[in-house]
């Protein structure tokens, strides 16, 4: 299985500037260069002309949007921040009509994948669609928007029988609390619907940097690691319930997922 890691220092800092007042300067710094780099991505997009071909326009958003999360990751990198590797995913360029299906617990997790699969589409929550800089992004690129729920299956249900790929968190928001939430079922209904397969995706993090509840005052450790990695492959079958299987997936990922303090490993259950 390849393992694919993205540039990083050759050594690690040492305990004391890992872990005291030069990682919380290191952590705000990586917090104000998102807002600043989502403002630049807004500007760069808002500049460009409006195009003939609503589709070619949709595309081109994403890879800028791919490109514009592969840079931002590699500085974090160089700031020694955050370190990421990604196992598994060798074989992505051949899927086609699947739902990428992670856990969520950092505002990175969409960022990883952003970068990961450019050209692939995305479910996004209520508070990115209207925020007056998310929002830019998330429109150019065609994102689906979670609500309504109705238009969220049929438009996802388009894009994968068009052998398209889509990223759906189906926690619906970053990880409030232990290490999962629970799932929505719109996701559930638009795979039955498409006849797509879910291909799940497990995110490990030594800190819960940009998670739900991160503090900025607390103690971390730099440089926070974060490993993404494929799991099971589902094919749903025509005449399976939504919610039966979101739930069945939901307990796929709770069995496989364990939360020590702020770190989320992946264990494998015991036979």
């Amino acid at each position: 299985m390849a393992t694919e890691r993205l540039p990083s220092p050759e050594k690690p800092p040492s305990s004391p500037e890992g872990s005291g007042a030069s990682a919380k300067a290191r952590l705000r710094a990586a917090y104000f260069l998102y807002f600043a780099g989502i403002s630049w991505l807004a500007a760069v997009l808002l500049a460009k002309p409006a195009s003939g071909n609503p589709r070619a326009a949709c595309l081109q958003t994403r890879e800028t949007v791919g490109r514009h999360s592969r840079n931002y990751l590699i500085r974090l990198a160089k700031m020694n921040c955050v370190h990421c590797e990604f196992i598994g995913f060798e074989d992505a360029r051949a899927w086609r009509s699947s739902i990428i299906c992670p856990n969520h617990p950092s505002i990175l997790d969409a960022i990883f994948l952003f970068q990961q699969f450019p050209q692939a589409g995305c479910v996004v929550g209520i508070n990115p669609w209207r925020h007056p800089l998310l929002s830019i992004p998330s429109r150019r690129a065609m994102y689906i928007p979670v609500h309504p729920a109705l238009g969220m299956v049929k438009k996802s249900r388009q894009l994968l029988e068009d052998g398209g790929n889509m990223i759906v968190f189906p926690e619906g928001t970053r990880t409030p609390e232990g290490a999962l939430g629970t799932f929505h079922d719109g996701f559930a209904l638009a795979a039955i619907k498409a006849g797509a397969t879910v291909r799940t995706v497990f995110i490990e993090c030594s800190s819960m940097f940009l998670g739900k509840k991160f503090d900025f005052t607390g103690r971390t450790r730099l440089p926070i690691h974060f490993r993404i990695s494929t799991g099971g492959v589902f094919h749903p079958a025509p005449t399976e319930d939504a919610r039966v299987f979101s739930n069945s997936l939901e307990d796929y990922f709770r069995g496989r997922l364990r939360r020590v303090g702020d770190r989320i490993s992946r264990v494998e259950p015991l036979l």
